[in-house]
């Protein structure tokens, strides 16, 4: 039976590209199923894309197939990599986009340089995701391993664009924001399942202060928070993100993907 093939990129859904990967795919590996996990990272955003597919990435099916093509340097010599992590393959250019699923792997990841084998496929210079990604992926999920495509590439050669962990302060921490979703929450880059620092461990009666600016309050669910309060959550893809009940801390907090904060912990907001 062949794989699960799951589809993440910046190309959006107002052009045919998202289409023309899918009918290359039914055409190479018609007993595939294709899932959609975006095509709304925003052009060029790695970072993003990297949340994306570590949020994403083990909910689907052990022998997954990701084909991730958020590639400003297409068409150039980047390197084209297979990523075998937690009994998935991820295919992508090697451009930073794996750099959160290797910050939070437990286990071994193996990669494999596809370059020499995508360098001898008919392509486009713009489109590798039509030429070269969705022929590969159909190929993998159709049964050929990785090792038979190409050499093994060592993990410390892959390409890291430095995307900031969080950095604890005393009563605090430093942290950027990774994304805004439609609702206007902020995902934060600090994973909710690693072992915080005991100094992260806030009492329930305390507040927090953003920006020495703004009160935020640590919550369970949305519904804790009183109309117009910033709360603090352990969001579902993973990763800590302030959010208001039904409202936008985007909005609330003028903040954006990228942008940094510092969130500090004490009995009332303003004597941090």
């Amino acid at each position: 039976m062949s794989k699960t093939i799951a589809l993440l990129t910046d190309f959006g859904l107002d052009d045919p590209y998202v289409g023309q990967m899918k009918g290359v795919l039914a055409a190479l590996a018609p007993k595939s199923r294709v899932i959609d996990v975006s095509h709304g990272v925003e052009p060029f955003c790695i970072a993003q894309g990297a949340f994306f597919l570590a949020a994403a990435l083990h909910h689907f099916p052990d022998e997954t197939v990701f084909v991730a093509v958020v590639d400003p340097g297409v068409g150039s010599a980047r390197k084209i990599i297979g990523v075998e992590i937690g009994g998935r393959i991820i295919l992508a250019p090697d451009n930073g986009l794996i750099e959160l699923v290797e910050a939070q792997s437990k286990g071994s990841i193996i990669v494999t340089d596809l370059s020499d084998i995508a360098g001898k496929m008919s392509s486009s210079a713009t489109f590798h995701g039509r030429d070269i990604f969705a022929p590969v992926a159909a190929d993998i999920a159709c049964g050929t391993s990785l090792e038979k495509l190409g050499p093994k590439l060592p993990l410390r050669e892959i390409v890291r664009t430095g995307i900031e962990k969080p950095r604890w302060i005393n009563n605090g921490v430093e942290t950027v924001i990774l994304h805004k979703d439609r609702f206007g929450n902020l995902v934060l880059n600090i994973p909710d399942g690693q072992s915080l620092p005991e100094r992260m461990s806030i009492p329930e009666d305390q507040l927090l202060s953003c920006n020495d600016l703004t009160c935020v309050k640590r919550v369970s669910c949305y519904a804790e928070l009183e109309t117009g309060a910033t709360g603090l959550i352990a969001g579902s893809q993973g990763f800590y993100e302030l959010a208001l009940n039904r409202g936008a801390a985007s909005e609330m907090l003028g903040l954006e993907p990228g942008d940094s904060l510092t969130l500090k912990w004490s009995a009332q907001c303003g004597q941090v």
